[in-house]
């Protein structure tokens, strides 16, 4: 048999690269307080509202599987991913993600650690907790059931579109739109925009931008480093400019050209990096500006805050996607994707909310500077500096896979 045979057949006994997708309703039967705006002080959302849902997509290739679901939930406590984890498949990792819509029932519940009461904040429920995890495994095990089909080879469109802006002075946010594609279908949507224009007002449950481009496209939404970006979209009412936020995003990608990042011969594969925490404390202004004494803001960062974290990356051939269990600044992710182009890989996407939330992470100056952000990040000054080393980290060890 010649070299060349010898060749052939090998790539013919590679594994194809299949994608598995679904998507689970994930709206409460019960009417539940909503998330992310503490000025509702605990309102119970109203009947009437969007479906909310667990969209995933499962690559497999031979034993690697990467589950990758879009929760439209605010956050993901560690606690949540902990649950889905025990429910998972023999050899299903994980990679989930909120994106972080602010009327969807307060994901606090689902946190294990918020056993004490602030006003507007809902109180862990383990009956609820229980139930979320449930849902989100029911959306893995669906995909995996499914019959899935080859992608043949990922292609990436990248567009750029005015709709978000930076909330800090001196902020970066990361303009690119994103779409990935195979198997002539669309995987999914990225950008980075807090999903709030829909704001305190609002009680009945809605996904926001997030879920009204998943609606549009029947493709996940992941949402990228949101630490200190906003929407940017006026005028009208909130669904208006829901409206004109989707049609614009999916508009962004008309006469981009795509670029391959994945082909048959490419590598799939996730790893986990160890996010270094530095000790608790409360930001300088943190009891000023809750008006607590500072004996009981030390002892509630103290009781809130995870003791470990993880980044989550996974690699699609040329293509990285790093998770981070936070909400990472534009200039942070930014610094990410360099760190991952330094390193080799053709593209770099950051996604907040991922497998777990610490809260905010800052440059130093930006801690220093103070400011609503700062107030809910609990790690002190240096831990965006800790964020880009282990996101680092983790791309290098995705790189050595190769």
């Amino acid at each position: 048999m010649t070299a060349l045979a010898l060749l052939a057949g090998a790539l013919l006994a590679r594994p194809q690269l299949l994608v598995h997708t679904s998507a689970v309703d994930i709206t409460p039967p019960e009417r539940l307080p909503l998330g992310g705006y503490t000025e509702r002080l605990g309102k119970l959302m109203v009947p009437g509202g969007d479906p909310l849902y667990a969209r995933t997509l499962l690559f497999e290739r031979g034993a690697a599987k990467v589950a990758v679901v879009s929760v439209e939930t605010l956050t993901i406590p560690e606690s949540l991913a902990r649950e889905v984890r025990k429910r998972l498949p023999t050899g299903v990792q994980l990679f989930l993600h909120a994106v972080h819509t602010h009327c969807a029932p307060d994901s606090q519940m689902l946190n294990d650690r918020m056993r004490f009461a602030v006003p507007g904040i809902a109180q862990y429920n383990p009956l609820w907790l229980g139930w979320y995890a449930s849902k989100i495994t029911e959306s893995i095990d669906l995909a995996l059931a499914s019959p899935g089909f080859p992608l043949g080879r990922l292609s990436l469109k990248v567009g750029h579109v005015g709709l978000n802006r930076p909330r800090r002075r001196g902020g970066d946010p990361d303009s690119a739109s994103r779409e990935l594609v195979g198997g002539g279908k669309l995987l999914f949507t990225e950008y980075a925009a807090h999903a709030t224009i829909y704001g305190p007002d609002e009680l009945h449950t809605r996904g926001d931008w997030p879920g009204a481009v998943a609606q549009a496209t029947s493709a996940p939404v992941l949402v990228g480093a949101i630490g200190d970006v906003s929407p940017a979209v006026d005028g009208g009412t909130a669904p208006d400019r829901v409206r004109r936020f989707r049609d614009r995003l999916i508009d962004s990608f008309r006469g981009v050209r795509a670029r391959t990042v994945w082909k048959s011969r490419d590598r799939i594969g996730l790893v986990e990096e160890n996010l270094p925490l530095d000790k608790p404390r409360p930001h300088p202004t943190f009891a000023s500006t809750y008006k607590v004494p500072e004996a009981l803001a030390k002892a509630l960062v103290l009781e809130f805050t995870p003791a470990e974290a993880t980044i989550t990356a996974f690699r699609l051939g040329s293509l990285a996607i790093i998770g981070i269990p936070g909400e990472p600044t534009g200039a942070l992710g930014n610094r990410i994707v360099d760190a991952g182009r330094d390193i080799g890989f053709d593209s770099v996407i950051v996604c907040s909310h991922v497998n777990g939330w610490i809260g905010y992470i800052l440059e130093p100056r930006d801690y220093d500077r103070g400011g609503y952000e700062a107030t809910l990040s609990f790690n002190g000054r240096m831990q965006g500096e800790r964020t880009v080393e282990a996101a680092s980290d983790a791309l290098q060890k995705l790189w050595d896979q190769r």
